[in-house]
């Protein structure tokens, strides 16, 4: 083959390919006269998804290849609606659906259909088999390949149809027996690969179904039954055995009796032998016949026959032979019997019999116990005086038995008659020994210990009857003793009365019911629990020394003072007993409340104070507040106020207040000295100096200036106004002035860190008052760097007048003027006076 022709194939393939559909449809649809076909169908074109354009439905199509086209019954037509009398289109473009309804069908129905599928680009026809009967065909039933008893199975019964325009369902029967609902599984399926109705039935099949009828029924709407199927079934089994008896399964002892072996049912079929069995255990016997000649009363029991084939073995129900026969093998139980007195006691007589025995004799140590026919004995309460050796005598419907073994009855009794008594010296006091001592009167068995009880231990002593205590205490308990055999019996309590010393000995505050307060009328009483002898005394003590006698303490107002520990104690004749001590603490409003400085009242600014306010006050402080000397409250509630740093303007007075719930104390005021630290000490003495060097060259700038008009007029206002001036000059004195209340006079501050350092200086002025006036001068800064010189005015005259004209002239000697210190104008202006002006 040439390349050409090759290639001309491979594109014809890779065209067929291109052009292919993928139509999905049942082979063969199955329906019958006067039902419906419902087709699933779905399309998928060689482009993918595309909306279908024409599509008809054809019975038995032919293809005409002149005309490319198919011929046949159009059954639908979707471009042509009154072809579509029985048909209708059930599927959707979307989801690629090409389902189709055809209803009813007829038998002329049968043969080909062929779907036409037409889109915008392509073609396609695919086709189907559709088979109408005239009547519904029989459902088809599927069994396991082998059914076997015991074992579960599933049937199932289904037919190649289903249309939910003609619906129609399954139903089972079992031998003419409708099976239940609960046993059968129902479906239908319209799938494209399978159409299909279904039913499944579920049972575990057993021998007696073997060769049963089963049956398939199909109904439509469960009202009309259309058709049905029926099976045998097959159920293989082992062996099924019966067993009969001749003449029958009761007889008497010495007959004989004939058991036959009778097969029911073996699938496959039985061959071999019988097996037979009594009471489980194999008879040597391989017949299905089992003769018993002469039976006695051993022979009775269950028997059983057994066969087996592929399956397995088969056996038979037991079938019980019953040998009629007098009593045998009697005896009583319990054979051997020990018991408490007062306890039931029960007595059975234990016999082989058949039919079982109607009358009983009974006999305590060979003698008969009249009124007594029944095969148990009992006694309610059994006595000691019913201890013996029983036996008994059967009787039934075949004779009398034989009398039976002896059995023993033991009647136990604890011991009787227990007291103890006390052997040591009364009266008993607490700490003493104290011996005890136990007996009994009688025993059944004999005593074989001694049980003692007491608050603090039991004692439990196997050979002793004695029990000492070698330390009694206050509060000892009755001792209790019991004797024992196989049961105890106790003895009456002895109460052994302990004397003792007071016990619980304690305070209790009777008024006031709460906190004391100072005031209040306050009464303590000493109590306690218990005292033997009830004779008691009663003392009190404050702080460990003896306070007074009585049971009670009072106070009419009871003040801080009373606050002590208290202790009471109770004595009578055994000894005494002191109480806790009683913590009497008295309530009272804040008092004594002082200021204290830590580190001290006088401090270096800068640096920390701390004041405390010191109180006495019961219960605590719950406020503390703060002031200070101008009496404003400081922001500060604690009992400690921290001052950091300190300033020199925080000098002066202090005080505080405490508040508890009770009231609220004050303390007197507490004096807070700040001083100078040694560096604002020298700055500000820098700074001074500095004014005072300035003033001094302006003064003698101011001088040199003016030196000869103010000679000449100085000298002019001298002579003019002898009487509205006055001189001075300045002595510098190094003296320690302090700042004094005495001196009201002086202005300027007092420092004690500045004494011995600081120069004074003095304006001395006449005794005349024009030449000052009265009012203090107040001077006020700012600035805390300014130092200050002290204008003292002394209440003695110690001017020198010194008239200018009969003074020298000197260079170091400088006058100043006070100017509006008198009334009037200013004095004229000598020559050769220097003067420095204070304005006031």
């Amino acid at each position: 083959m040439s390349l050409l022709h090759l290639s001309i194939l491979a594109l014809g393939f890779l065209v067929l390919g291109l052009c292919h559909w993928d139509v999905k449809l049942p082979k063969v649809l199955h329906a019958w006269e006067g039902t419906c076909v419902q087709i699933p169908c779905s399309y998928k074109t060689s482009k993918g998804t595309e909306t279908l354009k024409q599509y008809i439905l054809y019975l038995n199509p032919e293809y005409v290849e002149k005309n490319k086209t198919f011929h046949g019954t159009i059954l639908f037509d979707m471009l042509d609606s009154n072809k579509n009398n029985r048909t209708r289109f059930l599927g959707y473009d979307r989801r690629q659906d090409c389902s189709m309804l055809i209803r009813p069908v007829q038998v002329n129905d049968s043969g080909k259909l062929g779907l036409r599928m037409t889109t915008q680009d392509d073609k396609w026809m695919e086709e189907t088999q559709l088979n109408i009967t005239e009547s519904a065909p029989q459902p088809h039933i599927q069994l396991p390949q082998r059914l076997q008893e015991f074992q579960k199975v599933t049937v199932t019964c289904f037919l190649n149809y289903s249309c939910s325009e003609y619906p129609v369902s399954l139903h089972w029967f079992l031998e003419g027996q409708q099976v239940l609902p609960g046993q059968v599984e129902n479906s239908q399926s319209m799938e494209i690969q399978r159409v299909v109705t279904e039913s499944k039935f579920t049972f575990t099949p057993n021998w007696t179904h073997h060769g049963k009828r089963l049956t398939c029924q199909l109904w439509h709407t469960d009202v009309q039954h259309l058709s049905e199927k029926t099976v045998l079934l097959d159920v293989k089994h082992t062996p099924k055995i019966t067993i009969e008896a001749s003449p029958h399964l009761e007889v008497k002892e010495g007959e004989s009796v004939t058991l036959r072996c009778l097969l029911q049912s073996s699938n496959p079929t039985f061959q071999g032998s019988f097996f037979w069995f009594k009471d489980g255990e194999e008879v040597q016997n391989w017949n299905d016949i089992l003769t018993l000649s002469n039976v006695n009363w051993q022979q009775t029991g269950n028997y059983c026959c057994e066969a087996k084939n592929e399956m397995g073995r088969g056996r038979s129900e037991p079938v019980h032979l019953q040998v009629l026969y007098s009593p045998k093998l009697s005896k009583v139980l319990p054979a051997e019997f020990s018991i408490m007195e007062n306890k039931t006691v029960e007595l059975t007589c234990m016999t082989v019999a058949y039919p079982p025995p109607t009358n009983y004799t009974w006999y305590q140590d060979e003698k008969q116990m009249l009124g007594e026919t029944k095969q148990k004995l009992r006694f309610q309460e059994v006595n000691r005086q019913q201890t013996g050796q029983y036996t008994c005598l059967a009787e039934n419907s075949e004779g009398w038995g034989e009398v039976s073994e002896r059995a023993r009855l033991d009647v136990l009794y604890p011991p009787t008659g227990v007291t103890v008594t006390i052997t040591s010296q009364t009266p008993i006091q607490e700490g003493d020994s104290v011996k005890l001592f136990c007996s009994y009167e009688q025993s059944n068995p004999p005593v074989n210990r001694y049980l003692w009880k007491t608050q603090f231990s039991q004692k439990d002593i196997s050979t002793s009857n004695v029990f000492t205590i070698q330390s009694i205490p206050w509060n000892a308990e009755p001792v209790i003793c019991l004797v024992c055999n196989i049961k105890c019996s106790q003895a009456t309590p002895v109460n052994l009365d302990v004397q003792y010393a007071p016990r619980d000995v304690k305070i209790t505050l009777v008024t006031p019911k709460s906190d004391i307060q100072s005031g209040d009328q306050v009464q303590l009483q000493c109590d306690f629990s218990s005292s033997h002898p009830k004779n008691v005394h009663y003392s009190w003590t404050q702080n460990g020394k003896h306070f007074q006698d009585g049971k009670y303490l009072n106070w009419s107002s009871i003040s801080p003072e009373d606050s002590a520990l208290y202790s009471c104690s109770v004595t009578n004749s055994i000894g005494q007993t002191h109480s806790q001590g009683w913590d009497l603490r008295v309530q009272y409003a804040p008092r004594h409340l002082q200021v204290s400085f830590v580190p001290g009242d006088a401090v270096m600014e800068k640096t920390s104070v701390v004041l405390i306010c010191e109180v006495d006050a019961n219960p605590a402080i719950e406020l503390y507040t703060w002031f200070d000397w101008k009496g404003q409250k400081i922001d500060n509630y604690g009992q400690k106020l921290t001052l950091w740093p300190v300033m020199t303007h925080q000098s002066g007075a202090y005080w505080c207040q405490g508040t508890n719930k009770l009231g609220t104390g004050q303390s007197g005021p507490a004096i807070l000295t700040v001083y100078y630290s040694p560096e604002t000490i020298g700055k500000r003495t820098a700074l001074g100096l500095g004014v005072c060097l300035v003033l001094l060259v302006l003064a003698l700038l101011g001088f040199r200036s003016v030196r000869c008009w103010q000679k000449i007029r100085g000298q002019q206002d001298f002579q003019e106004r002898p009487s509205r001036q006055g001189s001075f000059f300045i002595r510098n004195k190094k003296i320690r002035r302090p700042h004094s209340a005495a001196a009201p006079q002086s202005l300027g501050y007092y420092n004690p860190a500045l004494e011995g350092r600081i120069d004074y200086a003095t304006l001395q002025f006449p005794n005349r008052a024009l030449y000052l006036e009265t009012s203090p001068v107040s001077l006020q800064t700012e600035d805390q760097s300014v130092t200050y010189s002290v204008v003292q005015k002394p209440h003695v005259g110690d001017y020198e007048n010194v008239m200018p004209q009969s003074l020298p002239e000197e260079e170091g000697l400088h006058y100043s003027e006070l100017i509006h210190f008198g009334e009037g104008g200013r004095p004229p202006v000598q020559e050769g006076v220097e003067y420095v002006t204070l304005k006031h």
